[in-house]
């Protein structure tokens, strides 16, 4: 499919514009209640948090002005949005979990995408892995799967229409962007694409913007999954400076190494919009058998927004001038722009000045 100047972006317009990945957990759930325990959410896990070695950060403890929020609160949803807004976020890329038509952690979805008080604008993201007793894949126990199938695409895509026909939903060239975390995964995925745009159409959609998120399938060409473009996953996985000795737990890497190596990456051949992440340290989920990156710097962080900007706008056409950051609120994962204790609003700020207006 060829891009030409849509919605997305003003012809001329020479701003990037910023999108977060979004975890619509923290609320229980009949599910979570069910497998981990009554009330839970990630909240636990994060509270639960310790340092593993001598100036490891955590807990990660929200801002005061934050708190353990509940994401199942249409209140505190709307504060949420009015804080991302007013520090240069131009809108949220939200996970969307369906099980071949069994949907979870829909609720804040749900509620986003009726209250008339959220105005930014957003997309979903099909996070398309089995859902196991650990996160990454640590446990084989599969908590609900997925079942690739052709008749399950009508499905996936059932409930993702009600968002897509939102009128803040993000479009590229007027077409919704929608994004699938796993697609190597999925061995019907350009099946699946067929499907999806058929009945889109029918649908009186023009079509879907498809992309695939390069979470650990890396340089895959997109036209093999049925795809638009991909999107970086950060941490790249393959830029990662280990700097802890082998057998130790859990794994360091440097934080600062990683941004240098992601930013010398060599552009490949199909379009690929870049990603950028806060930190990283998912010990709460897995304790020692966490992967950490120590090293972090506000700085180093600043200078890699600013140069993914300048890269985005030299390498990208005017309606795909977007930059994922990983993440908003993946509190479980050291890596969220959303205000903790130790750092504050910097990291905002960062983005306030980089992408507001």
């Amino acid at each position: 499919m060829s891009c030409v100047p849509g919605e997305a972006m003003v012809k001329g317009d020479a701003v990037i514009r910023a999108l977060a990945f979004y975890l619509p957990q923290y609320h229980a759930t009949p599910e979570n209640d069910a497998w981990w325990g009554a009330g839970f959410t990630e909240w636990d896990n994060v509270r639960a948090a310790r340092p593993c070695f001598v100036g490891h950060y955590q807990p990660h403890e929200p801002h005061p002005r934050l708190g353990y929020y509940n994401l199942a609160d249409p209140a505190q949803l709307e504060r949420q949005h009015r804080l991302a807004a007013r520090y240069g976020l131009y809108g949220f890329c939200y996970y969307y979990y369906n099980f071949s038509g069994k949907t979870l952690l829909e609720t804040p979805l749900r509620l986003i995408n009726s209250l008339p008080d959220i105005t930014l604008p957003f997309c979903l993201c099909w996070a398309n892995h089995d859902w196991t007793r650990a996160w990454y894949g640590q446990s084989k126990e599969v908590l609900i799967g997925q079942e690739y199938k052709l008749e399950n695409a009508a499905k996936v895509f059932a409930g993702l229409l009600p968002y897509l026909l939102n009128p803040r939903y993000i479009k590229v060239a007027r077409i919704p962007l929608l994004l699938v975390f796993n697609p190597e995964h999925n061995p019907l995925m350009p099946e699946y694409s067929r499907i999806w745009r058929e009945l889109a159409l029918q649908s009186g959609l023009p079509g879907l913007f498809l992309a695939g998120v390069e979470s650990l399938a890396i340089g895959v060409e997109p036209e093999r999954y049925g795809f638009d473009v991909a999107v970086e996953f950060a941490p790249d996985w393959s830029c990662a400076a280990l700097t802890s000795d082998a057998g130790a737990a859990p794994r360091v890497y440097d934080y600062q190494a990683t941004l240098r190596n992601m930013l010398l990456k060599p552009a490949p051949s199909y379009t690929r919009l870049r990603c950028l992440f806060p930190g990283w340290d998912n010990t709460p989920r897995y304790k020692r058998a966490g992967l950490v990156f120590d090293n972090f710097s506000l700085g180093a962080f600043q200078y890699a927004v600013e140069q993914t900007r300048e890269q985005s706008l030299a390498r990208l056409p005017e309606e795909l001038r977007y930059v994922f950051f990983n993440a908003w609120n993946e509190w479980g994962e050291g890596c969220h722009l959303e205000p903790d204790k130790r750092h504050g609003f910097m990291p905002l700020e960062i983005m306030r000045r980089a992408f507001k207006g």
